[in-house]
């Protein structure tokens, strides 16, 4: 199950196809940082298509003949698209190849050493280039929808693929965290699942009550760019700061530790921790520690093409680390994914 999402600018009213082909979905994870040149691990930026990054591992672990857990990776990118992605394999007092590595499903473009292992959410943003099939009509609606979108951000949703593929992860972590014992792989993912849910179910909340336009007294907020929180009494400066998109409010990602939020924020957060207790136990007797996610993701470097005549939409953005390109699209526009 996943929560009935409510969306700032209201229902879209246009439709498409996603993933009509891998070449439709085109990611680039961009890391922010250039590898030192030296150090123990290898850095490789990878091009894929058709499989996993989890898949992609273990082929790199063969090719490399190097242990999968040795290699390391910032984010998990889709499976039906074209991709770059950067990993790191510990390989210490080894040379690196001469030439970089192309196989059936994937080719290195560039290697580089560097001092540290990469690990999950170090890259700084994503590049997506979107291509989406069958849009039959481009409405005045759906342009102001966009931007809305670019002026005012969107609605920071965990994207249904959190939620497994019959939507059912929810379902499934209540039966099996308590009652097996899993692969750390998988109980990260289902504890990610309940997380994930309750945030959403939280967000989706405070746009139905209204709040989206303007933060909330007991607030916490997060920094763009850098992602650091801090709590700070409302006045003008702070609400202008919001409005121009320099800081964004936050809600937890249930944990244990000491609640950060205050006030009204505070109330909507634990109305949703008692309609869902049975999650909540569940966190909590996995020991899960309290985390912050911003309420609001901000688009950079936004553009969009519809050619009527061929009927599709190409969309071009930069997105932040951790958030979801489907989850802006479903912001104006309804998908049918193909993949």
């Amino acid at each position: 199950m996943a929560p009935e999402l409510v969306y700032p600018y209201g229902p879209p009213v246009a439709g498409a196809v996603l993933k009509s082909r891998p070449s439709d979905f085109r990611v680039i994870e961009e890391l922010g940082f250039e590898p030192t040149g030296e150090g123990e691990h290898l850095f490789l930026l990878v091009e894929k298509s058709g499989i996993s990054t989890h898949e992609l591992i273990a082929r790199v672990g063969r090719d490399y003949s190097l242990d999968p857990r040795h290699i390391g990776y910032s984010g998990l990118k889709d499976k039906h698209a074209l991709t770059r992605q950067w990993l790191s394999l510990h390989m210490p007092g080894k040379k690196p190849p001469s030439e970089l590595f192309k196989g059936n499903d994937y080719q290195v473009l560039r290697q580089a050493s560097h001092n540290r292992k990469l690990r999950p959410g170090t890259h700084k943003y994503n590049s997506f280039e979107v291509h989406l099939r069958e849009v039959s009509d481009f409405p005045d609606q759906t342009g102001e929808q966009i931007s809305a979108v670019t002026r005012q951000g969107f609605a920071n949703y965990f994207g249904a693929q959190r939620f497994g593929r019959q939507q059912d992860n929810v379902r499934q972590a209540l039966e099996q965290l308590p009652r097996r014992r899993l692969k750390r792989s998988r109980k990260s993912m289902l504890l990610s699942s309940l997380r994930s849910y309750l945030f959403n179910r939280i967000l989706a909340q405070r746009i139905g009550l209204g709040h989206w336009d303007l933060p909330l007294e007991g607030d916490v907020f997060m920094l763009r760019g850098n992602r650091s929180i801090f709590s700070e009494a409302l006045d003008d400066g702070l609400v202008e700061r919001f409005r121009a998109l320099d800081i964004s409010n936050t809600a937890s990602l249930y944990g244990i530790g000491q609640g950060l939020l205050t006030g009204e924020a505070r109330a909507i957060e634990a109305q949703v921790f008692a309609e869902c207790e049975a999650i909540t136990r569940c966190l909590d007797q996995q020991g899960t520690k309290l985390q912050m996610r911003a309420l609001r993701g901000v688009v950079d470097n936004f553009s969009y093409d519809y050619d009527a005549a061929d009927q599709s939409l190409l969309l071009k953005l930069d997105l932040p680390a951790g958030c979801y390109v489907t989850t802006v699209l479903d912001h104006f526009i309804k998908l049918q994914d193909a993949s």
